[in-house]
């Protein structure tokens, strides 16, 4: 008999089963949070661990964060083999459609907004809210105010992209004279790759229409180069500022070395201008300033360099990643309650520089400049036509080999546009900022093309 039982029981152990109620009893109570914050593993993951945990001592709640650096590579790869934990940040590559498959719904639309969240509409489908927002996040440039001030530029005058890029050389006039060791006017991070998907958080600037993202731009086939104009379009001229800068050299020298954590200190020492930022980056150079001997007040922030056809200058509020549950959770009492902490009394999007998604708590103070400066806060409406950005960027190829689509929130693509542009910089290429965006027009008019095989015109918006 002795052996028959230890014979089982060192089944059930290869079969990953617990064997003691204790054992079982941790392992059920335990939920896996997955993030991309690698820089607050140890220090604000760690203390919500502590706090959940003590919180929810009588439940025997446990909580463990797994943080990866490739977050949209790695967590990809774990929800298509079916192993996500069970709380995460919902990664961008899901498609809206398959929502449902993976995760949980908190609720349709107009039941969350009903109770004060703001930035609900980026991870939902069919009116139903897949991703709760961690923070919400405004959208424009970081910038050094006394790198900026020394040069003999005024942040608040710099509404036009031309104005933009003359202040640039400016400052990379004054940094090269002055500055020991200077970096650029303008850092692209384009070795990084991930800073040059902080650019399409322009599109709403630039187009001044809180429709035009999910409405419009999935028909426009001259988002990306007007041939009627013979000019940039309106999600076009972004990236003609982009090439801009870096074709007239008032950027960072290397398109290749990674310089992230680096350019922090850079910046806090006055060796950086600024650089396109979510707000969420605000508090990061800030720290960075204290620890390396710099002014938290020399860390400034402005909208994208874009008036709207009425007149007016927009910046987007958005939800920087959405907190998920998995559906295929075994902990959903445990996930649904740390969700509702993590976001609610713990404040996650106060303590990681966010504004909170929640109404009735105030914006940080430099995002409050924005409201003092005229700059309207507008948020994104949500498709009328569930998936038809996705459909558009899924088929917006040069062909059906393609591996790098234009995805709008994607870096590959830009990060491609960005060294092509250092390439012309080097001398190493010709091409024109209007070959370059004729280009990206052609494919993504492959994709409008495939759209309209379902839905020939845009939604009507009256």
């Amino acid at each position: 008999m002795r052996k028959i039982l230890t014979l089982v029981l060192s089944l059930m152990l290869a079969l990953g089963f617990c064997v003691s109620i204790t054992g079982c009893k941790d392992k059920i109570n335990e939920i896996v949070v997955l993030s991309h914050r690698t820089d607050l593993k140890n220090t604000l993951l760690a203390q919500a661990k502590t706090e959940f945990e003590k919180k929810y001592a009588d439940k025997g709640w446990k909580v463990s964060f797994e943080t990866y650096t490739d977050y949209e590579g790695d967590v990809t790869t774990r929800i298509s083999g079916n192993n996500y934990g069970d709380v995460l940040m919902l990664p961008n590559s899901v498609e809206d459609k398959d929502f449902s498959k993976k995760f949980l719904s908190y609720g349709t639309v107009d039941e969350l907004r009903a109770e004060g969240w703001l930035c609900i509409t980026a991870k939902q489908y069919q009116n139903q809210v897949y991703g709760l927002p961690s923070g919400c996040t405004v959208a424009g440039i970081l910038y050094n105010i006394a790198v900026f001030e020394a040069a003999g530029v005024d942040a608040s005058k710099l509404n036009s992209a031309e104005k933009f890029l003359q202040a640039m050389e400016t400052v990379q006039e004054y940094g090269r004279k002055n500055i020991t060791d200077w970096k650029g006017a303008f850092y692209t991070h384009t070795a990084e790759g991930w800073p040059c998907t902080q650019w399409p958080s322009a599109i709403l600037t630039s187009s001044g229409n809180v429709n035009y993202m999910n409405n419009i731009l999935p028909w426009d086939t001259k988002a990306f180069w007007d041939s009627e104009k013979d000019e940039a379009g309106k999600v076009g001229r972004i990236y003609n500022l982009m090439y801009d800068l870096i074709v007239n050299d008032v950027v960072e020298q290397s398109p290749v070395e990674k310089n992230w954590e680096s350019s922090k200190i850079w910046f806090s020492q006055g060796k950086i201008g600024a650089m396109a930022m979510g707000a969420w980056a605000i508090s990061q150079f800030e720290d960075a300033a204290r620890e390396n001997n710099g002014d938290p007040d020399d860390v400034g922030y402005m909208p994208y360099p874009f008036v709207a056809d009425d007149g007016k200058m927009y910046s987007q509020v958005a939800s920087d990643y959405t907190v998920a549950i998995a559906k295929n959770t075994k902990n959903k009492e445990a996930s649904q309650a740390f969700v509702d902490w993590f976001l609610g009394d713990f404040n996650y999007a106060a303590k990681s520089g966010y504004i909170p998604p929640k109404k009735g708590m105030s914006y940080p103070p430099k995002i409050q400049a924005f409201e003092k400066a005229g700059v309207l806060l507008v948020e994104e409406e949500k498709a009328v036509i569930d998936g038809s950005l996705s459909t558009v960027e899924k088929n917006a190829k040069s062909s059906a080999t393609d591996d790098t689509p234009i995805v709008i929130w994607g870096q590959e693509w830009v990060v491609d546009f960005a060294t092509t542009a250092f390439d012309v910089r080097d001398g190493k290429s010709t091409k024109t900022i209007k070959e370059l965006l004729l280009g990206v027009q052609a494919e993504w008019n492959n994709g409008i093309n495939e759209l309209k095989k379902d839905h020939p015109n845009p939604p009507s918006l009256d």
